[in-house]
């Protein structure tokens, strides 16, 4: 496993490392012979080999978390929930001892797998994983699509939960000992950036697979939709975090937040297709954002909004996707006021829904 690269920025201890745990926790998955478990694999950001290094003087260590997928063949019900439960039991020691968070996400069937295929989640996952047990080959049960074919509510998802991390940002900043809190607001500060950015290049139809080259794609969008130049050196300058992360706040953390902020608000804006004249008003916004989803609406998202919510949408918008509804209050909540805002418990609340 040693040939194997888990960061953009070389770092040899960060490979030893994260060979060393895999090979460990392979070894301990066996031993659990879960005849139902087909494989396991790491995914996210040190799975498509660009994890971030955070740099230190005993040399670089893991910022990331681990983000594990769980694979089954034949497994029911009352089988995956045991194997989701004996690799949870493996994840509070390996947090301990890397000082990261460990995720396995729940046990999904091969075979269900093409029900995700469209999802941003799963295609980046096609693109770049480490296996850790067992032996699949993922192309087998799901399709690579181009970048257009990404369904335009993949950009509202990313822009919904990267909005509310820098509302939650936000938040924190209103502390008296926000410093505490530095690694967090900095992170979300950074996160909306690139998340507003990728939804741009999704709702266009230009997102890149790799870091490097959505930077560059970026760049293009930014020239040919002749958006503020400045947005360039912000995407780029968060992506470089991304690589390299410096938990510290900056030297006017609120002014940089306003910053953030407005830039996310105009990726919104633009996610929406709504006329420049039309910026400020919200309703064109959740508008023009119910239009871009409009091929996805039915009966599905009534239902889902419905059964968790268990309350009524406008009869407008009964079929829309639940995200959209959502994103707009955010919009109209990161909107609303100069500085940052508590975040609504009804908001909070249909984010953890449907996010």
């Amino acid at each position: 496993m040693s040939a194997n690269t888990y960061t953009l920025i070389p770092d040899e201890g960060i490979r030893n490392i994260l060979d060393s745990r895999i090979r460990a926790l392979s070894g301990q998955i066996g031993a659990l012979h879960l005849p139902c478990l087909a494989g396991v694999v790491l995914g996210g950001g040190y799975g498509r080999g660009e994890g971030g290094v955070l740099h230190t003087p005993e040399g670089g260590q893991l910022y990331n978390d681990l983000d594990f997928f769980v694979f089954t063949r034949g497994a029911g019900k009352k089988e995956a929930e045991k194997i989701n439960g004996e690799l949870k039991k493996l994840a509070l020691p390996l947090e301990k001892e890397l000082g990261v968070a460990v995720d396995f996400g729940p046990a999904k069937e091969l075979v269900s797998l093409k029900k995700v295929q469209s999802t941003l989640m799963f295609q980046e996952l096609l693109r770049g994983w480490k296996p850790v047990w067992g032996e699949i080959r993922l192309e087998e049960y799901m399709e690579l699509l181009d970048a257009e074919r990404l369904p335009c509510s993949e950009a509202i998802r990313l822009l919904l939960n990267r909005g509310m991390g820098l509302l939650f940002a936000g938040e924190r900043l209103l502390a008296e000992e926000k410093e505490k809190d530095a690694d967090f607001i900095v992170r979300n500060m950074n996160k909306a950036i690139l998340g507003g950015g990728d939804a741009c290049l999704i709702i266009s139809g230009q997102y890149c697979w790799k870091g490097p080259q959505r930077v560059s794609s970026y760049e293009k969008l930014v020239r040919a939709k002749e958006l503020p130049g400045e947005y360039v050196s912000l995407y780029e300058k968060a992506f470089r975090w991304k690589m390299e992360p410096k938990p510290v706040l900056p030297e006017n953390p609120l002014e940089e937040w306003k910053k953030c902020r407005a830039f996310y608000l105009d990726c919104v804006r633009f996610c929406s297709g709504i006329p420049e004249e039309k910026g400020e008003d919200t309703r064109a916004v959740f508008a023009g954002l119910r239009k871009r989803c409009g091929k996805e609406r039915g009966i599905k998202n009534f239902l889902r909004w419905t059964l968790r919510a268990k309350k009524m949408r406008p009869i407008s918008e009964i079929f829309d996707v639940p995200v959209v509804t959502v994103l707009g209050l955010l919009y109209r909540e990161l909107s609303s006021a100069d500085g940052p805002v508590k975040c609504l418990p009804v908001l909070r609340a249909l984010w953890t829904m449907f996010n």
